[in-house]
């Protein structure tokens, strides 16, 4: 069984059971945050896979842009190539609400698209496209701008940057987060915008070429051993330069959730169906459904699994056993009887005889239970035979004894369940007067002195 489950678009309140969809996984849902100083990912080479590409080329990607107003020399370059020669193919964040897309074709002419209706701290998704005979740009699905444009690039050994743009001595630098970048040796219809905007990449696809999920590390952890980006289409890698790679910034954070996407939590030894599958391990898995036109849709689930502590711990030399969760629902079991203990519900238990117990933990909607524990009520003999309790039956008080050989220590009232209902400090006097309200009934006194002796004595408890 699944715990929680948030769902967006295409999932809503349930899980798809598929015949036949293709799954991928990730191992998080994360996305890359850029300081817009010197935070960069180099991907050598890059341009070798849309050199004198017949069929044209696109650039992809999730942006969250932070620069309120960029203005020369402090432009937020997005991604892409650019060496102001013979190959460029970029996006740029140009003003508060502006794009601007550039293609330079080998011979050394550029074509320069810009588009409006771009927003700031919110995710956009962007995407630049190139057919041979225009540049056009689209954002959030949607085409903005269409300029004409020919000629091609045969550069093989350009870098493509994310999170900067170069230009002479002044680097257009990103300040925002990058997900889901993708490179392509085609130029996307207007449809294939759409159904990528809605549903995500196909990463099935032969004219995908590089494709960075940034689903590395632990989002706002400690990630400073990782100094590659992935691809997941396996061509090139990137090199990370600059970037903190701990806390909230310069950093894997938290990535765009996508339509058709959800969350869900389920607990330590649950497993969950997606797919044509179950999982039971926390990661971001991800399934393809064929779609009409062509438009398949690409939906991902971000599972937690979260657990119990179930651990136990013997305390009072082994007499009284104490769960390590706390704020928990408990409930104590003789692991000989199977049986739960009546009224163990407390997070310590105190048994009247010796035995093995188990605690079952209830915490944040999930269920474990502990190993069973050995309890040594009863295992050791009497060491203080000599101390004494009266009245018995008692009513109200009652006065416990120790004669002339005295010490200080403890004094653990159990009720019939096994429940310690009182701890009394006893001072180091020869006798101790005990006030108590307690229920009437039978219970058990466990003494512990400081000298290391302990003894057990029965108490009535009248109306």
């Amino acid at each position: 069984m699944y715990k929680n489950i948030h769902s967006f678009g295409l999932f809503i309140g349930s899980f798809f059971f598929l015949s036949s969809p293709s799954i991928g996984f990730s191992q998080s849902n994360n996305s890359l945050s850029f300081d817009g100083i010197n935070d960069v990912v180099n991907i050598p080479g890059a341009s070798s896979h849309i050199a004198a590409s017949t069929t044209g080329m696109s650039l992809s990607c999730w942006v969250y842009a932070t620069n309120p107003s960029p203005n020369y020399p402090n432009f937020d370059g997005i991604a892409g190539f650019r060496n102001e020669s013979t190959c460029d193919f970029y996006l740029l964040h140009l003003t508060t609400t502006s794009l601007e897309a550039r293609f330079r074709n080998s011979s050394g002419t550029a074509y320069t698209a810009t588009a409006t209706g771009f927003a700031i701290n919110t995710w956009q998704h962007v995407v630049m496209t190139y057919d041979g005979t225009s540049l056009k740009v689209y954002i959030n699905g949607v085409q903005k701008v269409s300029v004409p444009a020919s000629g091609s690039i045969s550069s093989t050994s350009e870098v493509m940057y994310l999170g900067k743009v170069p230009f002479s001595a002044n680097d257009f630098q990103l300040g925002g987060k990058l997900d889901e970048v993708g490179l392509w040796n085609k130029a996307l219809s207007a449809s294939e915008v759409t159904c990528m905007y809605n549903y995500g990449h196909d990463n099935s696809s032969a004219n995908l070429k590089l494709y960075y999920t940034f689903d590395q590390g632990v989002a706002n952890g400690t990630n400073t051993g990782i100094t590659s980006l992935i691809d997941s289409k396996g061509n090139i890698n990137g090199f990370m330069n600059g970037f903190a790679l701990s806390g909230t910034s310069s950093n894997f954070v938290p990535g765009v959730m996508q339509a058709g996407s959800f969350t869900a939590s389920i607990c330590k030894g649950d497993s969950i169906g997606f797919g044509a599958s179950y999982y039971s391990k926390a990661g971001t898995y991800s399934v393809k459904i064929p779609g009409s036109g062509g438009c398949d849709s690409i939906s991902k689930m971000v599972l937690t699994v979260d657990s119990v502590d179930n651990g136990v711990t013997a305390i009072s030399a082994g007499a009284t056993l104490q769960a390590n969760a706390t704020a928990a629902i408990y409930q104590w079991i003789n692991c000989t009887t199977k049986q739960a203990v009546a009224n163990g519900t407390q997070r310590t238990y105190t048994p009247i005889t010796s035995g093995q117990f188990a605690v079952v933990v209830t915490a944040n909607g999930c269920t474990d239970t502990s190993l069973c524990l050995n309890s040594t009520v009863g295992l050791t003999e009497n060491q203080l035979p000599f101390v004494s309790v009266f009245p018995n039956p008692a009513k109200g008080k009652f006065t416990l004894s120790q004669g002339l050989d005295f010490d200080g220590g403890r004094l653990e009232i159990i009720n019939a369940a096994g429940v310690r209902v009182a701890s009394i400090p006893v001072s180091p006097q020869p006798e101790t007067q005990v006030e108590i309200n307690l229920p009437a009934g039978v219970y058990t006194l466990h003494f512990y002195r400081m000298d290391g002796k302990r003894g057990a004595y029965r108490l009535v408890v009248e109306p």
